[in-house]
């Protein structure tokens, strides 16, 4: 327990947790070492413990953000033999998106700084370049595959900034599985002129 004039230890996870929801909200801007430190309950002494400044902290976040909102994602959606299948399983961790801590790529769009727009860029190639895989491992030419998996992504970066902005309009429980299935049926669908040759 915290007593007056007493900082709680923090560990350096404790942190990034802590950064990782201030991105949600503010992107890289609202990663700031005193309000942080204040939520937390502890000193800015606790921050230097972990980090060398805050450019060190926000490095550390978005490869954080990277590493679990992307690669596990990934990961884990691999498990499922079957590409729709994956797709299906995809779409149901994209849109169970918590409003107290939403995807930060909404967030992190207005930044211009390099070291984000980097790790955005590529997030976003992954992402988009993973659903394309399976589009195409379900017959769908490369380049409408592509395609595709462009505009199911602009439809996510929507539903996120919407779960951001006004989530009483977003479906709910049962609404957002039949929300899920009519994504996966736009995006699986294989008229002839969009399939592989042969």
């Amino acid at each position: 327990m915290t007593t007056a004039g007493s900082a709680r230890r923090l560990s350096r996870d404790d942190w990034l947790d802590a950064a990782m929801t201030a991105m949600a909200h503010g992107g890289v801007r609202g990663i700031r070492v005193e309000p942080l430190a204040k939520a937390m309950r502890t000193s800015k002494g606790s921050f230097y413990w972990h980090f060398r400044d805050r450019a060190d902290l926000v490095r550390a976040t978005l490869e954080r953000w990277e590493q679990l909102e992307t690669d596990r994602v990934i990961e884990v959606v691999e498990s499922t033999t079957h590409p729709r299948e994956r797709l299906r399983r995809l779409l149901a961790i994209a849109h169970r998106q918590d409003p107290e801590r939403p995807d930060p790529s909404v967030a992190l769009t207005g930044d211009h700084d390099d070291p984000v727009r980097v790790v955005l860029e590529r997030v976003t190639a992954r992402r988009i370049g993973f659903v394309a895989e399976q589009l195409m491992a379900l017959g769908i030419a490369p380049e409408e595959a592509a395609r595709r998996a462009t505009l199911a992504y602009t439809s996510y970066l929507g539903y996120a900034a919407l779960v951001r902005s006004a989530p009483g309009v977003l479906p709910a429980d049962q609404a957002v599985r039949r929300y899920i299935e009519t994504v996966l049926t736009v995006l699986v669908s294989t008229t002839t002129e969009h399939r592989r040759d042969g």
